[in-house]
């Protein structure tokens, strides 16, 4: 094991420049390309909590389960209240622990964090974090270390800067509201929803989970000259888009399930992995900038 002296853990290569914090939830604090954020840094101050970091886990689930609580194999399980923001089970709990460093070099991280109990089953996830030709490979591999199968999901957080300028474009099938605004169902895309067609991320305010998502995101930065591409690599099937109103930021999430995969009729066609003992998932994207 390597033992890191300093909480924040420095990788620089092939132009790129990435801070991380194992020691607060595993979080990205910084992420730039020639000196350019390619992703929202925290507050210099430091963040309060990972929300307002530059990137975050999301383990063992993504997104929201409705008030804690859900059905699995005939039995219903109660989650203990994790973000006194949110009436709902929100992010997992990856985002609220410790990782521990297992290995760190100038170019990659790589992080391990067990389950704490919160979650009902018991697991084991490694993060690894790469700087390369092909920019920033985030990855996160899971495994069920319980008796039991488990349900699981997977995805990462990424917040980017965001100006009037800010442009997204990506291709996916439908999109579903968050949960508490409608049905969940997802639906076709309209003028409001789609960005098959580059447009600014500040003309709509959404917190959607698009499903069908084609595996590649293009953001472009008028403002720093990027451009910055977001590939699954592997397992990341569904995508969520937050843009808060007058923010500046948004966030464009690669994630394996959707919202409402925990109350689905049929949780693993929502994307929800159901995983036996000793059983592997694993989720990657890479995030790549150019000038």
């Amino acid at each position: 094991m390597v033992h890191i002296a300093h909480p924040v853990v420095r990788l620089a290569s092939h132009g790129y420049a990435v801070a991380l914090d194992p020691a607060r939830g595993g979080r990205i604090v910084s992420a730039t390309y020639g000196g350019l954020d390619v992703l929202r840094p925290e507050p210099a101050s430091g963040a309060a909590s990972a929300l307002e970091s530059a990137c975050f886990p999301l383990v063992p689930f993504s997104n929201r389960i409705r008030n804690g609580a859900f059905m699995h194999q005939g039995q219903r399980y109660q989650l203990g209240k994790n973000w006194e923001g949110d009436a709902h089970a929100i992010h997992g709990e990856g985002w609220l622990q410790p990782w521990e460093v297992v290995e760190a070099t100038g170019a990659r991280l790589l992080l391990r964090l067990r389950g704490t109990g919160w979650w009902p089953w018991a697991y084991e996830c490694l993060q690894e974090v790469t700087l390369g030709e092909n920019g920033i490979t985030l990855s996160l591999t899971l495994r069920n270390t319980d008796t039991r199968p488990m349900p699981a999901g997977l995805g990462f957080h990424p917040d980017f800067p965001c100006t009037n300028q800010t442009m997204l474009r990506f291709e996916a099938a439908s999109a579903a509201p968050p949960m508490g605004q409608g049905s969940l169902v997802s639906q076709s895309l309209d003028a409001a929803t789609s960005f098959a067609d580059a447009r600014p991320v500040s003309e709509t305010c959404l917190d959607h989970c698009y499903a069908g998502w084609r595996g590649a995101a293009t953001i472009t930065q008028p403002d720093s000259g990027l451009q910055i591409e977001i590939k699954s690599v592997r397992g990341a099937h569904y995508c969520v888009v937050y843009t808060p109103t007058d923010a500046p930021y948004f966030c464009f999430e690669p994630v394996s399930h959707c919202t409402a995969a925990f109350e689905a009729p049929a949780p693993e066609a929502a994307g929800l992995r159901l995983l036996s003992p000793s059983e592997e998932f694993a989720l990657a994207i890479s995030i790549e900038a150019r000038l």
